[in-house]
């Protein structure tokens, strides 16, 4: 993942503009999504916004999401279309997600931990504030 070809400054300001509002309708969809108020929705959009922005900003660090960001991600990914064209616009490559990330043994689970925190540090350092959590 390389963001040589875009300036951070472009990627960030793409991220901003993104149009989420079909990713959380099914979101606060009770039955095809988990269901999460208008508020709350809001709120993790921002909170994957931010995820995202920071992934631009700080290529070489390792964080994770909360539960709640990674269902918002998830949720975008199964958006095939507009996802990959999402990430097109805004990083002009395709952001991959690997959903096994603290699977794969106690090391990993480690890692995992230690890359939640880092984000929870960055989160609150770049944006003055707590990264949100739980509904």
């Amino acid at each position: 993942m390389t963001q040589a070809s875009k300036p951070v400054a472009h990627t960030v300001a793409a991220i901003a503009a993104l149009d989420l509002d079909p990713i959380k309708l099914k979101l606060m969809d009770p039955e095809e999504g988990p269901g999460w108020s208008r508020e709350y929705a809001d709120r993790m959009e921002v909170a994957y916004k931010r995820f995202l922005t920071l992934l631009a900003k700080f290529p070489d660090e390792t964080i994770a999401p909360t539960k709640d960001v990674d269902k918002f991600w998830h949720s975008h990914i199964l958006d095939t279309m507009k996802y990959a064209e999402d990430c097109e616009h805004a990083f002009a490559y395709f952001l991959h997600h690997f959903p096994y990330f603290g699977m794969r043994g106690e090391q990993d689970a480690a890692n995992l931990r230690t890359a939640a925190e880092r984000m929870h540090q960055i989160y609150e350092r770049e944006f003055g504030e707590a990264l949100p959590t739980g509904a």
